[in-house]
């Protein structure tokens, strides 16, 4: 039986942030709960959850982490464990969670670090080379890699069957197992171990993935998703398998979770949650079968084709309450550029349906594609102003990004846009959640006018959004008397007071 500890890091955002959502680690409870199922220890050590209220200066003077710092993180590893696991989901996160990593290692130089996650999966080669203290990556899924990992450990198998981990050989060569195939029963791995962790500051908190509607637990209904957006590092982490667990299995788990945890409102964390609609109108006969009450959200971003009026109505019916459309961009030619296969008519005629069943809805565009032209910009931010008046609620305008191991970064690597990973690339990746920053990688338009048609394009969504349908000022003056949020947009606003409030605590600690 190995030891392991699992580490969930703080947040990390740019002091200029007008977002930072705080959410449970969901990925760490489910790495934990089949390492338990498998005969091993486990100690989930969430850095963020156990300060949320204390914010300090991270890697960069704009850039701050929200959680323990790493002295204090430190202190509280007492006794070496036979191995730590550290998550390293977001590219942003990188520098902070290296630093972390070359701190524990410091205080337990035998102990072997294993890191996995979105970012560590696509850069595992240069996490292994560029960072001595990473001894292994996990890429991919790594529920089943974590336990064979720990079956290592204790002698039970040899290293080089552990399948989809990557480390460094005797010659200093990155030597890289044969990648698993990718879980098809999800049902059959058991529910996030939450006990092992401390949910109660975030349901104090209310700043989670979604909306603020009470007690809030996150879930997967599916994992990964059949498309190739060429922006986005899902086919890299994940494949183009999208595997979909069975419904009764979904509203057992909501049932255990408003039961245990009392919880009122459910926020799904699935990339793409709904494909085929015959699942999510299983979905809602489920519910009504069942008799539950409580709401649910779709927070991430999710495909219009199978949202029909029908469809939409009866997940209205069920309790949906707020969801993401993400179609990216208002041009046609960027959409098939970025392999993003989106018809922009019934895209619109799905969320006026959404909008007639009464949900409240967002949608997620991208601005600054490498090859983009004004004109697809213009497009893209006409495409906002239409949402305003068909009543969508909320408008994301983002700068693009190059993740790693998305298709488009690869190709600005190709190109040389990009070199070295450095702490100033990382940082350029919170662009998305602040004003003050737009994207450097747009071949027609520069990062100033693209900062300008961002900051246009927001603010006559949210003014002609609030003047053609004037009683939401009223809601949002009485949520926020009631800390509450009907809209993503309140939510980010009660929670950029929340941060600015921290903030300014830290600037009299400095000072």
């Amino acid at each position: 039986m190995s030891r392991i500890i699992l580490i969930r890091p703080p947040s990390i955002f740019s002091s200029s942030a007008y977002s930072a959502p705080v959410t449970p680690p969901l990925a760490l409870a489910y790495l934990a709960a089949n390492l338990l199922k498998h005969g091993h220890e486990v100690r989930c050590f969430d850095v963020l959850g156990a300060a949320p209220d204390y914010i300090g200066t991270s890697y960069k003077p704009d850039v701050c982490y929200r959680g323990l710092s790493i002295q204090k993180f430190v202190e509280q590893l007492q006794e070496a464990p036979d191995a730590i696991g550290m998550s390293a989901m977001f590219s942003q996160d990188w520098p902070h969670v290296a630093d972390m990593i070359d701190a524990i290692h410091l205080k337990f130089p035998s102990v072997p670090i294993i890191v996995g996650g979105e970012h560590a999966s696509a850069t595992s080669e240069y996490t292994l080379k560029a960072h001595p203290a990473v001894k292994f990556v996990a890429v991919g899924e790594g529920e089943e890699t974590t336990v064979e990992f720990a079956d290592y450990l204790d002698g039970k198998k040899k290293l080089e069957d552990v399948g989809s981990l990557h480390y460094l050989g005797a010659a200093g060569a990155v030597i890289k197992n044969p990648r698993r195939a990718r879980i098809k029963m999800l049902d059959d791995l058991p529910w996030p171990a939450w006990h092992l962790l401390d949910l109660e500051p975030y349901f104090r908190m209310g700043e989670g993935h979604g909306v603020e509607r009470g007690r809030s637990m996150p879930l997967l209904a599916t994992r990964g998703c059949p498309y190739e957006c060429t922006f986005c590092s899902s086919p890299e982490m994940w494949s183009t398998r999208y595997v979909m667990r069975a419904v009764p299995r979904v509203m057992d788990e909501i049932e255990h979770y408003l039961k245990s945890y009392c919880a009122v409102n459910i926020d799904f964390f699935d990339l793409t949650a709904i494909v085929k609609s015959d699942w999510i109108m299983e979905f809602c006969q489920e519910i009504k079968k069942r008799g539950l009450k409580f709401t649910w959200q779709l927070p991430s971003g999710t495909r219009s084709e199978a949202l029909t009026a029908q469809v939409l109505s009866a997940m209205a019916a069920a309790g949906c309450m707020n969801m993401t459309y993400a179609p990216e961009s208002g041009s046609a030619v960027t959409l098939k550029k970025i392999k993003k296969r989106v018809i922009l008519p019934r895209l619109f005629e799905s969320i006026r349906s959404a909008k007639r069943a009464g949900i409240f809805v967002r949608c997620n565009l991208i601005i600054g594609f490498p090859e983009e032209t004004r004109q697809d910009i213009w497009k893209t931010v006409w495409c906002a102003l239409r949402f305003a008046f068909i009543g969508v609620d909320d408008t994301g305008l983002y700068p693009f990004s190059p993740y790693p191991g998305s298709e488009l970064y690869s190709e600005l690597i190709r190109k040389g846009t990009i070199g070295e990973p450095s702490r100033d690339y990382y940082g350029t990746l919170m662009a998305f959640m602040n004003l003050r920053q737009s994207s450097r990688y747009c071949e027609n338009v520069g990062p100033t006018e693209l900062a300008a048609y961002r900051l246009i394009g927001m603010s006559v969504f949210y003014g002609l959004s609030y003047i053609l349908y004037p009683r939401r000022i009223l809601r949002s003056v009485r949520n926020y008397k009631n800390h509450r949020s009907d809209t993503i947009f309140e939510e980010r606003l009660f929670g950029l007071i929340k941060r600015k409030w921290l903030l300014k605590q830290l600037r009299q600690r400095i000072s």
